[in-house]
């Protein structure tokens, strides 16, 4: 079921409203998650900071520039997913880099990862071009702060963590060429959040046709995007849409991203048009 969306005195959405899927989101993510990456969630997660940084991303990316949802709900979703790939991929037997280099182990990739996917779209708040930039300025801080807090005697992990997780950011438009198992994790999920409900926000929005729109558009015939183990590689991404609308979100955003990453070869992607065959783009 859809949200209802809280509007201000202006008739724009009101940013600081809690919404209902952010909360379930955030039980979900403390619920899938232990040991430190939970601690950092549950931490991240009542950020006020954080907070105020999503919504004013959210609040230019939707109102000054007329694009979807770069706010709350879309980091919690990036999380998520980002979160639950590299699970499949541990379940398999893929290390992530940190793992294979002999560097960490694999709780301090899931804190990159989380670190990275929670606030990589900070930059949204200043502009669209080279946000991901942005976004590390923004952000730094924070990841130093939470690092700080985790891991206060280990100087050498806060360093390895804290760079993975500037990867992780700088590498999610698939702009900068990445290497490693954790950002080819974020730079994947991001491109998965493509659903209805992403769009829903400008599209309630009167304005004329601007740039971005083909994205909102073909978002909404997106129904549902299931991550599960796939039948032959790691990891299974299925796309369920209501008509070919939406299969530009899978060709020129998701398979964008995934031809991008690092963990192109662990990935099976497939796009059901209504309730027809699966369509599938990676053999």
């Amino acid at each position: 079921m859809e949200e209802s969306v809280a509007l201000d005195a202006s008739g724009f959405p009101d940013w600081n409203a809690v919404n209902p899927k952010e909360e379930r989101l955030n039980e979900v993510l403390l619920e899938r998650s232990e040991g430190p990456v939970r601690d950092l969630l549950a931490q991240m997660l009542v950020d006020e900071e954080i907070h105020l940084y999503h919504s004013y991303a959210n609040a230019v990316s939707v109102r000054r520039l007329g694009y979807n949802d770069h706010g709350p709900v879309h980091a919690r979703l990036v999380t998520y997913n980002a979160l639950k790939i590299l699970r499949l991929l541990h379940a398999d037997g893929v290390k992530t880099s940190l793992e294979e280099e002999e560097i960490a182990g694999y709780e301090a990739s899931q804190v990159a990862v989380a670190l990275g996917a929670f606030l990589h779209d900070f930059g949204m708040g200043v502009a669209r071009e080279g946000h991901e930039w942005h976004s590390l300025t923004l952000g730094d801080q924070i990841i130093r702060r939470y690092l700080d807090r985790l891991y206060p005697d280990e100087p050498a992990l806060r360093v390895v963590v804290r760079a993975m997780a500037h990867e992780v950011i700088v590498g999610h438009m698939a702009k900068v060429r990445i290497h490693s198992v954790e950002a080819g994790v974020v730079l994947v999920a991001d491109g998965t959040d493509m659903t209805r409900g992403r769009s829903r926000i400008p599209q309630l929005m009167e304005r004329d046709p601007v740039v971005g729109d083909m994205h909102r558009y073909s978002a909404s015939a997106v129904k549902r995007v299931d991550i599960t183990a796939g039948e032959h590689k790691p990891v299974r991404i299925t796309v369920a849409m209501d008509n070919e609308t939406g299969l530009f979100q899978v060709e020129e955003v998701l398979m964008t991203k995934v031809k991008a990453s690092p963990i192109i070869d662990t990935l099976e992607i497939a796009a059901v048009v209504q309730e027809g065959a699966p369509r599938f783009y990676l053999s």
